[in-house]
């Protein structure tokens, strides 16, 4: 089996792409693209034709990098279009299980298998009631978005020839680079533009997937709403609040620095939902503050200017606390719906015994770099929240020299799905 080595994710938002090389004691990296795409809510000043083609332009300047154009590659797609469903029946023989699998896929499926590409990838057998069962997942694809995906990307240059979704690949790049144990639990949440990849990997051969439709873009409305800026106003304030634009660099691999918050808090159980409650005083200057630079760490707690003062805490360190809270008030106006979906789902697997708890949580995709998500999510979630590079664990060595120092660690997070499709092999 050849490695494929490179992996184009095409978000809503911007293009990334990761070309890797599998070494004897793992993956090395050999180049990283990154390019955003211009939108009309953020960009009004677009043409429509300008917002119509900003996809293709962006994987146009990702495709100068000569490590990805023409080379055979994987792409993968999400969204309502993309259909992963949990299947069990009782053990047959294995000359009968695709058809018992297209069987199935035609009760669970939403949209019509003739106009679908559909795959599946079977769990290791379980016993029930002392009877072997299979169980597995299966995937359908609507042709159009296949194709639609597809053509974009001979246009731009690349040669799409393998195709998966968001949320397997983002475990395939956890299981190659992390590893799992038969014990242990993890879900991992990419946190994307529109929509929020959710990949559930229980051991090594069980993964339950979803995709949620809600991401980060409902941050930049909540900061539109909370202090009164217009969409592209908030949206650059949420970039200012997350990282640092960096100048394009060689080849084609262009991406932002992003900066941010440091490693989650960790609670007991899993709870309900705490929401917090935002400071009413109308300075959008709370949201933009790093949780680094504050020195207010997450298992602290607010009190008022009283308390600081008593406690031999200064004005600047009351003011620290107070744009944390700021911080996870745009949080929790922004992802309340996504952290009840994502609370469902642990719930829901939970409750029917097919996982017996979720151990770690970790975050990527560009929003996780905004300031305090990670503790937020460990609160409201109850499990260990971090957020998680997939480059941590690859070998970087070979082209960091042509970066800024710290680029790749702080660009990782967000390349976790390019990652794990430039993981796939033919």
């Amino acid at each position: 089996m050849a490695t494929l080595a490179v992996g184009i994710d095409v978000g809503t938002s911007s293009v990334k792409a990761v070309a890797l090389k599998r070494t004897g004691s793992g993956y090395s990296l050999r180049s990283v693209g990154q390019a955003d795409i211009r939108r009309s809510e953020f960009h009004p000043e677009e043409s429509p034709q300008a917002i119509a083609e900003a996809p293709l332009r962006a994987l146009e300047r990702v495709s100068q990098d000569s490590a990805f154009s023409r080379k055979p590659c994987a792409f993968a797609v999400s969204g309502p279009r993309v259909a992963p469903r949990l299947f069990k029946f009782p053990s047959i023989p294995k000359g009968e299980v695709e058809q018992a699998i297209r069987f199935e896929a035609e009760q669970i499926i939403p949209f019509d298998l003739a106009q679908a590409a559909l795959d599946y990838v079977l769990f290791d057998e379980a016993m029930e009631e002392g009877k072997p069962v299979m169980e597995g997942l299966v995937v359908a694809v609507h042709k159009e978005e296949v194709d639609k995906r597809y053509v974009l990307l001979k246009s731009a240059g690349f040669d799409p020839v393998v195709l998966d979704i968001d949320t397997l690949a983002l475990a395939n790049a956890y299981s190659e680079t992390e590893g799992l144990n038969e014990r242990e639990t993890v879900a991992l949440i990419n946190i994307g533009a529109r929509f929020t990849n959710l990949s559930i990997l229980h051991g090594p051969r069980r993964c339950f997937v979803r995709d949620i439709a809600t991401g980060g873009d409902m941050l930049s409305r909540a900061i539109s709403e909370i202090y009164g800026l217009d969409l592209p106003q908030a949206e650059k304030r949420k970039r200012e609040a997350s990282y640092t634009p960096l100048d394009d660099l060689e080849g084609g691999g262009f991406a932002d620095d992003f900066g941010g918050g440091g490693g989650g808090g960790e609670t007991e159980g899993f709870g309900d939902t705490e929401g917090f409650e935002p400071i009413d005083d109308g300075n959008e200057e709370y949201v933009l503050l790093d949780s680094d630079q504050t020195g207010f760490e997450s298992g602290d707690t607010m009190s008022d200017a009283d308390d600081f003062e008593a406690s031999g805490q200064t004005q600047s360190g009351m003011d620290a606390a107070q744009r944390i809270s700021a911080n996870r008030a745009v949080l929790a106006d922004a992802l309340g719906d996504l952290i009840s979906e994502i609370q469902d789902t642990f719930k829901y697997y939970i409750n029917r015994r097919i996982i017996p708890r979720v151990d770690k949580v970790r975050l990527c995709g560009g929003t996780a770099k905004f300031p305090d998500i990670q503790e937020f999510f460990a609160s409201q979630l109850g499990v260990p929240t971090e957020l998680w590079n997939p480059f941590a664990r690859i070998d970087v060595g070979g082209v960091a020299g042509k970066y800024p120092p710290n680029f790749l660690d702080e660009l990782g997070p967000m390349m976790a799905v390019a990652t794990g499709l430039a993981m796939r092999a033919l």
